[in-house]
C-alpha cells in the first residue's frame, strides 16, 4: 500500500490555520484587514479574556450576500483576486483567501452580514470549519464576525498561548497599528467591556494622538514628501527624542504594516550620527508607492515585502529623513505644521552643519543615495561606482560573478583571532610577579602613574585602574546575594506599553533579587519603591528604558549587559578622575590594590596600563636601529 496520503479538508485546514492563525491577535488582524478591504469606515473590536474566550469584529463595510457565506469560509475563497495576473498588482490587504477558513477551522465561528443594497442578510454558524446552521438575518449593514473558544479543537496550539494580559497586549498593539495606518477609519477596541482604544477617522494627526498622545506629537517632526515616485508621510522623533527599544518604530506600506530591513536600515542610518549607544529613533511613517513595484506575497503573515528596486526605496527614504535631521535647505518643504503640535522648531535646529554632513558614517547601503533625483521610480540611476551593488533586504552583494568568491566573514574572523592572540600575549607581560618590585617615578599630567622595573616602563591610567577595582568590589557584592534594598522616599512611576508590562511581571522575582521592588500602579504604569543600596545614585527611569532595549534578549536574565553597564557607571562616577592630584599614600594604596595585575581592563574595555620596553625607548633616541 502506498505511503502518500491525500489529506482531508479537515486536516489541511487545521495545518493552514497553524500558519495563519497562531494567536488571538492574528485573528483580529485578519478580520480587521477584511473589514478595511470591504470599505468600512467604522470598525469595532471586542475581546473577552484576551481573545481566548471571544473576539467580535463589527464593520460597516459592503457586506456579504447570504448565498456567499458558505463559500466565504472555504479554503482559498476570496473576492479580491480572480486570476493569476492579479497577483502582480495587489492593492488589498487580504488576497489569499485563507483567513476565514483558517479561523473557522479552529473556533466556534459566527458570521452575520448584510450586503449593501440588500434588505435581508444572512447568518452562518460553524464549529471547527463545519457549517452547522445558515439562516436569514436582519443584521445592520456590514459584517459582524464572532470567534469563540479559539483553538478548542487544537489543544496543542492552545497550550502555547500566553497569559490573558499578554494576549490582550498583542491585540492592543495590533489595533493601534490599524489606527495609525488607516487614519480615515474610526476604530474602537474594548476588552472585557472596557474601552481601551478609540479613534474617530478624522486624519493622521488625530490617529497619532489616539495612540500616543500630545506629549509624543510635540516631540516629533511631521514629514510629508515624495521622491522617485515614493511618498513618505508621518512622524519622526526629533534629535533628542529617543527610545530604548525598537517597539516604537512603525512603518506602513500602502496601508499594510511591514517589517522590512531595507526601510529600517535607511531610517536607522539617517539617524546614526545623532544616536547614542542603546538609543533608537521613534517613528511612525506611511509609505505610498505603485503596487506593481512591490511584492507583498513573500511572507506567511505578509509582514515583509520585496521591492522591485531596494536601491531606489533605500535612497528615497534615507534622503528625506537625513535632510530633516541635518537641517538642509529642503527641510521647510518636508516638515509640515500640525494643528495641536509644536512641530515647527527654532530656526537654529534647521541650520546646515557641514561638519555634521562631513562626519556622517556612510554604510554600503547609504551609497544608494547617488540615485538621480531627476529619475522616476522606474528610471535607471545615473552611473556610479556602486552600479554593481544589488541591494536586498538582508544587505548587499556583488553581482559581478567573474570575481573569485571570498569568504569575507572567515577572513575577518581570522584577522580578529590574530589580533586577540597578540593582545593576550601583551596582557600576559603586564602581570607583574609578586617577587618583582616596581619603582614609582611619579604622577604625570595628573592622570598617569609612571613606574619602572629597571627594564621596562609602565604607564597606569589612574582613573581606569581605580574604576576597575571599584567595579570588581560592586559586582562581588551583587553576586554574593546579600543585596540590601534602599527604600525610596518618593516612589518612581514608569509608564510602559503592554509588552513591557508583561516583561516586568514575568521578571518581578529577578528584579527583587537584585534590589528593586516593582509593583503595578494603574493600567499602564509601574511603581518602583526601592533600589539596590549599591546603586543609590541610579537614574531609575533610564535604567528601565535600557532594560527595555530589546526584551527578547532577556528571556533568561542574570547579570545582563544593562545591569553590567549600570554597575560600571557607578564605578566610573566614584573612581579617581583624570586630573586629580594624588598623594604618595594614595598612589601606594592604588598600586597595592592592583597587586601587580596591570593586565586588567576598565569596565568599558580600556586598558588600565601600557608597557614601554627599554628597547622601544632606545629606538626613539636612535641608540639602536
Amino acid at each position: 500500500m502506498g505511503k502518500i496520503n491525500i489529506l482531508s479538508s479537515e486536516v489541511f485546514n487545521r495545518i493552514a490555520a497553524g500558519e495563519v492563525i497562531d494567536r488571538p491577535y492574528s485573528v483580529v488582524k485578519e478580520l480587521v484587514e477584511n473589514s478595511i478591504d470591504a470599505g468600512a469606515k467604522k470598525i469595532t473590536v471586542e475581546i473577552v479574556d484576551g481573545g481566548l474566550s471571544s473576539i467580535v469584529v463589527t464593520d460597516d463595510g459592503e457586506g456579504i450576500l447570504k448565498e456567499d457565506l458558505k463559500a466565504a469560509i472555504l479554503p482559498h475563497a476570496t473576492s479580491k483576486i480572480s486570476a493569476v495576473n492579479d497577483l502582480d498588482d495587489i492593492s488589498t490587504l487580504g488576497f489569499r483567501g485563507e483567513a476565514l477558513a483558517s479561523i473557522a477551522s479552529v473556533s466556534k465561528f459566527t458570521i452575520e452580514s448584510l450586503k449593501n443594497g440588500e434588505d435581508l442578510g444572512g447568518k452562518l454558524y460553524a464549529e471547527g470549519g463545519k457549517v452547522i446552521d445558515l439562516t436569514d438575518s436582519v443584521a445592520a449593514k456590514g459584517t459582524r464576525i464572532t470567534v469563540k473558544n479559539l483553538f478548542f479543537n487544537a489543544p496543542v496550539r492552545a497550550k502555547f498561548l500566553r497569559s490573558v494580559r499578554a494576549e490582550e497586549g498583542e491585540i492592543y498593539s495590533t489595533v493601534a497599528r490599524f489606527i495609525l495606518g488607516n487614519p480615515d477609519i474610526a476604530f474602537t477596541l474594548s476588552a472585557d467591556g472596557k474601552t481601551q482604544l478609540q479613534s474617530f477617522g478624522d486624519g493622521i494627526e488625530s490617529a497619532f494622538l489616539a495612540v500616543y498622545g500630545v506629549d509624543y506629537i510635540n516631540k516629533c517632526f511631521f514629514v510629508e514628501s515624495e521622491k522617485n515616485g515614493i511618498k513618505l508621510c508621518g512622524y519622526i522623533g526629533k534629535h533628542d527624542f529617543t527610545k530604548s527599544n525598537r517597539t516604537y518604530q512603525t512603518v506602513f506600506l500602502n496601508k499594510r504594516y511591514i517589517l522590512n530591513q531595507t526601510v529600517a536600515s535607511a531610517i536607522s542610518n539617517a539617524y546614526a550620527p545623532y544616536m547614542m549607544k542603546r538609543q533608537y529613533p521613534f517613528y511612525f511613517l506611511t509609505i505610498t508607492m505603485p503596487s506593481n513595484a512591490v511584492d507583498v506575497n513573500v511572507h506567511p503573515n505578509k509582514t515583509d515585502v520585496r521591492f522591485l528596486s531596494n536601491q531606489v526605496v533605500y535612497s528615497s527614504i534615507y534622503s528625506i529623513i537625513s535632510k530633516v535631521l541635518d537641517g538642509s535647505k529642503e527641510v521647510l518643504d518636508i516638515v509640515k505644521t500640525q494643528n495641536v503640535s509644536e512641530v515647527v522648531a527654532p530656526k537654529e535646529e534647521y541650520s546646515f552643519s557641514p561638519e555634521r554632513a562631513k562626519n556622517r558614517e556612510i554604510s554600503t547601503e547609504n551609497t544608494a543615495d547617488y540615485v538621480s533625483h531627476n529619475q522616476g521610480f522606474f528610471g535607471k540611476p545615473k552611473s556610479s561606482p556602486f552600479d554593481k551593488v544589488v541591494f536586498c533586504d538582508s544587505g548587499a552583494y556583488d553581482e559581478d560573478k567573474s570575481q573569485p568568491e571570498v569568504d569575507i566573514f572567515a577572513e575577518n574572523k581570522k584577522y580578529i583571532e590574530e589580533i586577540e592572540k597578540k593582545r593576550e600575549s601583551a596582557n600576559e607581560q603586564l602581570v607583574i610577579p609578586a617577587d618583582k618590585t616596581l619603582k614609582v617615578i611619579g604622577q604625570a599630567l595628573n592622570t598617569y602613574l609612571v613606574l619602572e622595573d629597571g627594564v621596562d616602563m609602565f604607564f597606569i591610567d589612574q582613573h581606569a585602574a581605580h574604576e576597575r577595582l571599584l567595579f570588581d568590589k560592586i559586582t562581588t557584592a551583587y553576586k554574593s546575594g546579600n543585596v540590601i534594598e534602599q527604600p525610596l522616599l518618593i516612589p518612581i512611576i514608569i509608564n510602559v506599553n503592554p509588552t513591557e508590562a508583561e516583561f516586568l511581571e514575568a521578571k518581578a522575582d529577578f528584579f527583587k533579587s537584585i534590589g528593586f521592588t516593582i509593583e503595578c500602579f494603574g493600567k499602564s504604569s509601574y511603581q518602583i519603591s526601592s533600589v539596590p543600596a549599591y546603586l543609590t545614585e541610579l537614574d531609575v527611569k533610564k535604567f528601565f528604558n535600557d532594560v527595555f532595549l530589546d526584551i527578547n534578549l532577556f528571556k533568561t536574565l542574570t547579570l545582563d549587559s544593562v545591569l553590567f553597564d549600570k554597575l560600571a557607571q557607578k564605578a566610573c562616577k566614584s573612581a579617581i578622575k583624570s586630573g586629580d592630584k594624588l598623594s604618595d599614600n594614595e598612589i601606594d594604596a592604588l598600586l597595592t590594590a592592583l597587586n601587580g595585575n596591570l593586565a586588567l581592563k576598565c569596565p568599558h574595555g580600556r586598558p588600565i596600563a601600557v608597557k614601554i620596553s627599554r628597547t622601544e625607548i632606545d629606538k626613539w633616541f636612535k641608540r639602536i636601529v
